[in-house]
């Protein structure tokens, strides 16, 4: 499959991400791979930074950043906590652009906002031309950055495997948010360097509240447009650039404050 040739099409971007890190060479060899066998290909890196094995902030990472790409880019995202298993690895075509990772939950936020999609699995043994040699624990070089580079170049989804219905697909409580009146569970998907908790609940979900109580910390905060409605150490809650809301702090760190880490569950509750 890898090596077959494919009519002239114009080259696509791949965007990368990752829980590698730069410290390693993990990165720089599947950037060899893909420029081994896509050389025409631009590649793009999304992260890799993505805290070791954790899923949900990779999931976060893919479901703010897809849109932006042009319509027909591959996504290879390589969060892997069970390579070398029998966890599937799954391709889901959004219009035109596809997104290639492990089936652990990474993809269902991203899910969320295509209105259709397409799942395929693939099975590496059974693939033309499969990779020889394959790493047991690192299948983002040598099997999903050949994958990866085959679709840049014009494969189709269609010729990796059989189709399974997107609701198969492995989901996680993080990726739910449990909204009900004058009250929502959620959990924090992301803390970035600003301090700023990114939580699993998408923007426009809380429209109309003006002020909620966050739980386990017992504060009550406002609901705000932009971090500058807020004095200088005054925390709230917005909905943030990546699309979902998050608590924050004016030039400060809402982690610190609240006592938040990546993973927890938070409750915030509003009169209604």
């Amino acid at each position: 499959m890898f090596t077959r040739k494919r009519q002239e099409e114009p080259p696509r971007t791949i965007a990368l991400l990752t829980d590698f890190g730069l410290a390693d060479p993990y990165v720089g060899q599947m950037k060899g791979v893909l420029a081994k066998k896509a050389p025409a290909c631009p590649v793009v890196d999304i992260s890799h930074d993505v805290a070791p094995f954790n899923v949900a902030q990779a999931g976060f990472f893919l479901a703010s950043s897809y849109e932006h790409f042009s319509r027909d880019a591959v996504f290879l995202a390589v969060v892997d906590p069970g390579v070398g298993t029998s966890r599937k690895i799954v391709c889901v075509q959004v219009g035109e652009r596809l997104l290639v990772a492990p089936d652990n939950g990474l993809l269902c936020l991203a899910l969320k906002r295509a209105q259709t999609a397409e799942v395929r699995v693939f099975d590496v043994t059974a693939a033309l031309d499969a990779p020889k040699n394959v790493s047991s624990t690192f299948h983002g070089r040598d099997v999903f950055a050949p994958l990866a580079a085959w679709f840049a170049l014009g494969g189709r989804p269609e010729e990796i495997g059989p189709e399974m219905s997107a609701d198969e697909l492995v989901c996680e409580p993080w990726s739910q948010t449990n909204l009900g009146p004058g009250s929502a569970q959620c959990h924090v998907l992301h803390i970035d360097r600003f301090g700023n908790c990114v939580l699993n609940i998408e923007a426009g979900n809380l429209s109309g509240v003006g002020s909620l109580r966050v739980a386990p910390a017992g504060v009550e905060i406002a609901c705000v447009a932009t971090y500058g409605d807020l004095d200088q150490g005054m925390s709230g809650l917005l909905e943030g650039s990546q699309g979902f809301y998050e608590i924050a702090v004016n030039q400060g760190s809402a982690a610190k404050q609240f006592g938040l880490s990546m993973g927890d569950a938070v409750s915030l509750v509003w009169e209604t």
